[in-house]
């Protein structure tokens, strides 16, 4: 009887702390409900959206929170969970991350926001995976010089002679590129290589210069890798201006010094006709 009551009274008790708890998760789940209803899960997109990508291309990842809370702020993540971009504080409800593809870029992405009420952060749930793939560019061109010379001087002309892959039948499109800004785009068509003519007009050509070329990937244009850069250089002024200046004044010296021994000679025949002169009238 006594081991019955015994039993009795820590069943009450059980019963009492389970009914406290399961009283307490009650007050908090509409609370979290409210959370769950105020935070829709975010929209995540690429843009512009190509089945593939290839190395170089830029890709704005688009990320929007359907609410119209005040937002603080948004989170990006790569393939592997890694938090890569945070834009605090931010108010708009949709936030972009710039990306040049790689091959590294490869991968699912995902993002989420967040709102900030009395100081607590009220993060959502993150979006649905998007996935990018991202293959190789177009194999590089070749980049020479016509002539191929170690300076060149202003009035010069020098072809810069981008050659293509052989298996670039479909290029559309050359860019030449120099090391202080200058692109130049020329379209072209069933071409294996195309010359540009550089003019040397003076310093302001001197530097370093690359190609690439544009073939049709996927129905739009793809750029490939550029070529190894190579450089034009020009003749120093200064040499050329310090060479000028020892060549003229090696003319103006050895003029000088051919007028002097010319005049000393001069003088020296002048001296002996007088002298002569003097004795005979003795």
């Amino acid at each position: 009887m006594i081991i019955y009551c015994l039993m009795i009274l820590f069943i009450s008790s059980l019963l009492s702390s389970q009914c406290n708890f399961l009283a307490a998760f009650l007050q908090l789940l509409p609370l979290a409900v409210s959370f769950a209803e105020l935070l829709p899960v975010p929209i995540l997109s690429a843009d512009p959206r190509h089945e593939v990508y290839y190395e170089g291309e830029r890709v704005a990842l688009k990320c929007l929170a359907p609410t119209m809370r005040k937002i603080g702020g948004f989170r990006f993540f790569n393939q592997t969970g890694e938090q890569i971009d945070l834009k605090t504080p931010y108010s708009l409800t949709t936030a972009w991350l710039q990306l040049t593809a790689t091959k590294t870029s490869s991968g699912e992405y995902t993002c989420m926001y967040f709102l900030k009420e009395s100081g607590q952060e009220i993060p959502s749930n993150r979006s649905l995976p998007l996935s990018l793939k991202v293959q190789a560019a177009p194999t590089a061109p070749t980049l020479s010089l016509d002539p191929q010379q170690q300076v060149y001087i202003p009035g010069n002309d020098v072809k810069l002679l981008c050659s293509f892959p052989s298996s670039s039948d479909d290029v559309k499109e050359v860019q030449y590129y120099a090391d202080f800004g200058l692109a130049v785009s020329i379209p072209v068509s069933n071409v294996k290589n195309y010359s540009f003519n550089l003019r040397i007009t003076g310093e302001e050509v001197s530097g370093s210069y690359s190609c690439a070329y544009f073939v049709i990937k996927s129905t739009r244009p793809v750029r490939s890798e550029r070529s190894s850069w190579i450089s034009v250089n020009l003749k120093s002024h200064k040499i050329s201006w310090i060479r000028e200046i020892i060549v003229g004044g090696s003319f103006f010296t050895i003029n000088g010094l051919i007028f002097f021994f010319s005049h000393c000679l001069m003088k020296r025949r002048d001296l002996e006709e007088g002298f002569q002169m003097d004795y005979g009238e003795e």
